[in-house]
């Protein structure tokens, strides 16, 4: 066994020893980092002798999360919860594997000269500040919530977990390893593997660019894809985006790798990328066209065309496979599920039906999270780029380049001003200025660092996500983070473009120093954006924007904000809530994603009246509440109070006498201490169990009753949980009534879970709660009341059969209890 294989087994030893540690343990969250990042890949970039390269060690990163992902979702098929030593003989296998292999053959990328790498460094240490930098400050937004929810119940062995969604599950994945591997998960913990993933971008961006022309255009390109703010953005929250971008650009570097060696092994490495970030999301499929032309582009307009087709061939089906492998063992059950039906509805909606123009929300988007220095540069340099492109085709063709270019700076100037007929041609002239570029290209007599197949193909990967969220999907919002590896190469293009002008020489080296004010400028702005805390810039704008910078967009956009700093003390309702402290049903002016993990799962009201009122002053999404009700019913029973000023203001429904004394970081690490994934997985247990049947479609498990204020002008709280026996072609409401001789003398009626779940959505096996709360007149009167429940159909007012044991009809309710209304 050589050196590399035996320090490769004591740092496995220490990784799987690091795991005994106590839950949470800081060796241990690095542990579980490691394991999911590094090892199972590691192995096998080894080489014979030495250190892997860089270039090996970005690749053997890239292979462990596949293994990660892969290794989770398949654990996840099987019965029961997933556990621990599952996933860790798992990777362990992974990363044993390779030390058998007879060969390991390394990239064989030359090592870049020191002082070629200092610019690199340079930018590396910038990126890393902008994403960790006071990462664990943020609470989940809804997104992250949600992905975290699915992450807990599916580590608990809710079979459905993965397939309630409408996308691929690889932001869910990525956290279920690591919080089982670490015991408990907080914010930070749960975000790192994104963070980590970011940063791989940028130095895999690095990568293509040197490939393209050289370390010049690598580290240029990587400096405008770290300062991306939408990639810091998404660096810093637990979502698939910073997943979809690297895989996407390990599939193109790798196939790049193809094309220069005829390798096929490069072509299956780019495959298994491409699998994982569909894996993430249907997004990564816009990298396919740039990959198919790196396969076939030679064929096309090349010499060996015979030769060339049956290599592209061969390595295409090579990269199908390699990308089969990781995305159908959980696309293939999807596309059986129910919820692939719906998730079709949802992506078809969203991308529409007819041309629009989008590009106002792309330019606001980029220069609030970017700036709008960032964006003025940055979409110069690549219209610069793509007039190089067209310039290469010719003297005959490069006249095409100054009437495109007026064409496009037309559109911008003038959004509305190209329709016709009711069609809107905005993206006619983006369309073909991509085309006169790629055209220019394949006209072009040598290679460059944007001429050949290669940059070719990089124009096919800006055009693709570009055109596409910005003339045809109805609402593309921040998904046009898509274009950033492209539209990075193409920036980082467009400045030695300008920078080898005879005119430009000028400046002579004064260059370096603008690129240095250019990435000073855009840390301050990202660093005040998304890392400084004492004033939130989405929460406090206008207020928060900076001076002397140059903002063309005086408002917030219409929606989409992730990653910006939000705090509002959910940790200490949740520790309150589970210690007993608070007790009964709320609302919040918070969305419910958010509430739901910080109160793990407890009773969110229906109605205006519920015990508590959480109110924040930092919301990610508004909910909106009754404000006359709070001021006239509730009063504050404490606050949780943060270093800025905010926080979050806890009200009780009155009379009440509840009166509480915060320390917000005593409970916050307290909650932090306790969150292991069941904790947070919705497990639904009813304080009452019960077995009726109503007509063979739902079965009702059990109930919780709150009996705390029975009295007139008071209110009932019931939560029902039921379970679907089969699937419901229809929609039924529910009823729950508090019954007397000649009818109801309270009730609560409606759809189901505050009338966001119909039952046709309902799935079967699926145990689901369902609040209701019912309002006390205040002339009701005192006695005792049969409490009744049952299903209707709101068109018909038909009800459900209830069936006995021998499925005979047996009525159309249930006594579900008696309450006694007091005095």
């Amino acid at each position: 066994m050589n050196r590399p294989a035996r320090w490769f087994l004591l740092a496995l030893g220490l990784a799987n020893v690091a795991l005994l540690l106590s839950p949470g343990a800081w060796p241990r969250v690095a542990a579980a980092l490691v394991w999911v990042g590094l090892l199972p890949g590691l192995a096998w970039m080894l080489p014979r002798r030495g250190l892997p390269r860089p270039a090996d060690w970005i690749l053997a990163a890239g292979l462990s999360y596949i293994a990660a992902m892969t290794a989770t979702l398949l654990l996840f098929y099987l019965p029961g919860p997933l556990h621990t030593w599952q996933l860790l003989v798992a990777l362990n296998g992974i990363a044993l594997l390779p030390l058998a292999w007879p060969r390991r053959p390394a990239l064989n990328e030359t090592s870049p000269r020191r002082t070629a790498l200092l610019p690199l460094l340079l930018v590396m240490a910038l990126a890393v500040l902008l994403r960790v930098a006071n990462l664990h400050y943020s609470e989940f937004q809804g997104d992250e919530a949600l992905a975290m929810l699915s992450a807990a119940e599916a580590l608990s062995g809710h079979e459905n977990a993965l397939f309630l969604r409408s996308k691929g599950p690889g932001e869910v994945l990525l956290p279920m390893a690591v919080w089982r591997l670490a015991g408990v998960v907080n914010e930070p913990t749960a975000r790192l593997p994104f963070t980590l993933a970011s940063l791989f971008a940028i130095l895999t961006i690095y990568q293509i660019g040197v490939r393209l022309g050289g370390p010049r255009l690598g580290w240029l390109s990587a400096g405008f894809f770290a300062f991306n703010g939408l990639m810091v953005a998404f660096g810093r929250i637990v979502q698939y985006q910073s997943l979809v971008v690297w895989m996407s650009a390990l599939a193109f570097w790798l196939a790049l790798r193809w094309r220069e060696t005829r390798q096929v092994r490069y072509a299956v490495l780019s495959g298994l990328c491409l699998g994982a970030g569909l894996l993430a999301h249907y997004d990564a499929v816009l990298v396919t066209p740039a990959l198919g032309w790196l396969l076939l582009g030679d064929w096309l307009t090349g010499p060996r065309r015979g030769a060339s087709l049956r290599q592209g061939i061969l390595a295409g089906l090579a990269m199908l496979a390699g990308g089969l492998v990781v995305s159908l063992p959980f696309y293939l059950p999807f596309s059986l599920d129910p919820q692939a039906g719906r998730a079709g509805t949802y992506v078809g909606e969203r991308i529409g039906s007819e041309l629009r123009n989008n590009l106002p929300d792309f330019f606001h988007f980029t220069a609030f999270y970017s700036s709008g220095c960032y964006l003025l540069v940055s979409a110069g340099l690549v219209l610069v780029a793509l007039a190089w492109c067209v310039t290469r085709g010719g003297r005959r063709y490069r006249w095409l380049a100054v009437p495109l270019l007026a064409a496009v700076v037309a559109v911008v100037a003038a959004a509305d001003g190209f329709i016709a007929s009711g069609v809107n041609l905005a993206g006619l002239p983006f369309g073909l200025l991509f085309l006169a570029a790629w055209g220019g290209l394949i006209l072009a007599r040598r290679e460059n660092a944007l001429t050949g197949t290669a940059g070719q193909a990089v124009v096919v990967w800006l055009a693709v996500p570009f055109w596409g969220y910005n003339f045809v999907v109805a609402l593309g919002l921040t998904h046009i983070y898509t274009v950033a590896p492209a539209w990075a190469l193409l920036s980082a293009a467009g400045w030695l473009v300008l920078v080898d002008m005879p005119l430009a020489r000028v400046l002579g080296r004064a260059w370096p120093w603008l690129a240095a004010g250019l990435a000073a400028v855009s840390t301050v702005f990202l660093w005040a954006a998304f890392v400084r805390t004492d004033v939130e810039y989405v929460q406090d704008y206008p207020q928060s924007r900076l001076a002397g910078f140059w903002t063309p967009y005086p408002d917030l956009p219409r929606a989409g904000f992730f990653g910006f700093p939000h705090r509002a003390g959910w940790k200490a309702v949740g520790q309150l809530l589970s210690d007993g402290t608070l007790q009964g049903d709320y609302r919040s002016n918070e969305e419910p994603d958010v509430t739901t993990w910080y109160t793990r799962a407890a009773p969110r009201a229906c109605d205006d009246t519920p015990e508590f009122y959480f109110l924040a002053d930092d919301l990610v999404d508004r909910v909106e509440v009754p404000a006359e009700v709070i001021r006239a019913r509730y009063r504050e029973a404490g606050r949780v109070s943060l270093p800025n000023g905010k926080g979050l203001q806890i009200l009780q429904l009155v009379p009440g006498d509840l009166r509480l004394n915060i320390n917000e970081p005593a409970l916050s690490r307290a909650f932090d201490r306790s969150a292991v994934p069941e904790a947070f997985a919705r497990t639904f247990t009813p304080a009452t169990g019960t077995q009726v049947n109503f007509g063979n479609l739902v079965r009702l498990v059990g109930y919780s009753l709150d009996l705390r204020r029975t009295y007139p002008g008071g209110r009932v709280p019931v939560t029902l949980y039921w379970q679907a026996l089969a699937p419901i072609p229809r929609e039924y409401h529910v009823f729950v009534h508090l019954e007397t001789g000649s009818g109801p003398a309270a009730q609560a009626d409606g759809a189901p879970v505050c009338w966001s779940y119909p039952t046709t959505l309902w799935r079967p096996g699926q145990i689901l709660a369902d609040p209701h709360a019912i309002p006390l007149p205040p002339d009701i009167q005192p006695g005792v009341y049969p409490l009744e429940i049952g299903l209707y159909t709101p068109d018909t007012w038909e009800r459900l059969d209830v069936l006995d044991v021998a499925g005979n009809p047996a009525g159309v309710s249930f006594r579900l209890a008696e309450v006694e209304i007091g005095d």
